[in-house]
């Protein structure tokens, strides 16, 4: 039986490629794939940009949805015909971050990732899939879901009624606002795009393209109070007006990288308001199955960009560049017992 894969090159491109489906291991789950969703990191791994070369002969990228079509022996936790996700990084099921957790990230230089026909993946490295999400929208819940989960929610700083400040209206800041609001937080979007600030269901709007001292107007729109939490997208310059935009005692949660600058920090404003600066990666797989609890107890479904074939992921990756609102899909046609797509 074969599988079909996308494979990196090296030179920023990806070959197609038709492999022999090993043999199933013990503990092992088989995952026919039914939707894939991009993030930054894809486009990087795959592309590379100016201070990383691509990586060569791995499969990219970690968003997953697809059906259990065989399980290994002493597999407990899934059955033939279950619906699941992919997780980033596998080793990391509950508690706090280590090394050991952070290793073995698929779809980067470590570990192979999704795009494929098929993945096998340790039974202890899915979660279900929300029931009530469609198969294109429970492919972006892997990465920019959780991200925005664990800063929000999991951090335990925000409360009904505090304010919170998300920049970007990509897919981790449109899931922020989301959950912020689901908390009954009132939000604060930033974005250089006054169309994309009109499709958000913020509190209130910044366009910093014609307000770069967004952190003033933050102060303002807060009475001089700040907000509780500011989620940083790693703009140019952002660091620093984000530890200015935020209340005393508040959060700066760094939850990605957007821009390739340098970001200045002022330590002053920092020690001064007695702030807590932390970055944020991804989450567990307990993280993972109660932000879907959350997400079938709200009924929340994402914001989807757009959707393209798998045969169209460069222009998937076009389109991810241009810096979309909400999620990039892409769809894999119906499996057939072990047949790939051809």
């Amino acid at each position: 039986m074969y599988k079909s894969v996308f494979r990196t090159d090296g030179k920023g491109g990806l070959q197609r490629l038709s492999e022999v489906l090993a043999p199933l291991q013990p503990g092992m789950v088989r995952v026919a794939v039914r939707a894939l969703s991009l993030n930054f990191r894809d486009h990087y791994f795959i592309r590379g940009n100016r201070f990383r070369d691509p990586i060569d002969g791995r499969i990219p990228m970690t968003d997953a949805v697809g059906i259990v079509e065989e399980v290994g022996d002493g597999v407990t936790r899934f059955a033939v015909g279950d619906r699941v996700c992919s997780t980033v990084l596998p080793h990391w099921l509950d508690g706090p971050l280590n090394a050991a957790a952070l290793g073995g990230s698929i779809g980067s230089s470590a570990a192979d990732g999704v795009l494929a026909s098929h993945f096998d993946a340790s039974e202890h490295a899915l979660v279900s899939a929300p029931a009530h999400l469609s198969d294109i929208e429970a492919a972006t819940l892997p990465v920019a879901a959780l991200t925005a989960w664990h800063a929000v929610a999991e951090l335990g700083v925000v409360h009904a009624g505090d304010t919170v400040v998300v920049q970007t209206t990509g897919g981790v800041a449109v899931f922020a606002m989301q959950f912020a609001q689901a908390l009954g937080a009132r939000v604060i979007a930033v974005s250089r795009s006054a169309a994309k600030l009109a499709r958000t269901e913020a509190w209130a709007t910044i366009d910093s393209s014609h307000l770069p001292e967004w952190d003033r107007e933050v102060q303002t729109l807060t009475s001089n109070q700040g907000a509780r939490l500011v989620l940083d997208m790693g703009l140019s310059d952002s660091l620093r007006r984000a530890t200015r935009a935020v209340a005393f005692e508040g959060t700066v949660a760094i939850i990605g990288v957007v821009q390739e600058h340098v970001n200045p920090l002022d330590i002053f404003t920092v020690m001064n308001k007695n702030l807590n600066v932390r970055g944020v990666e991804t989450g567990s797989r307990a993280m993972f199955e109660r932000m879907n609890a959350f997400l079938v107890q709200r009924d929340l479904h994402p914001h989807i960009d757009a959707v393209f074939d798998v045969d169209h992921i460069e222009a998937a990756l076009d389109r991810l560049a241009a810096s979309p609102f909400g999620k990039i899909v892409l769809t894999l046609p119906a499996h057939h017992g072990k047949q790939s797509w051809t």
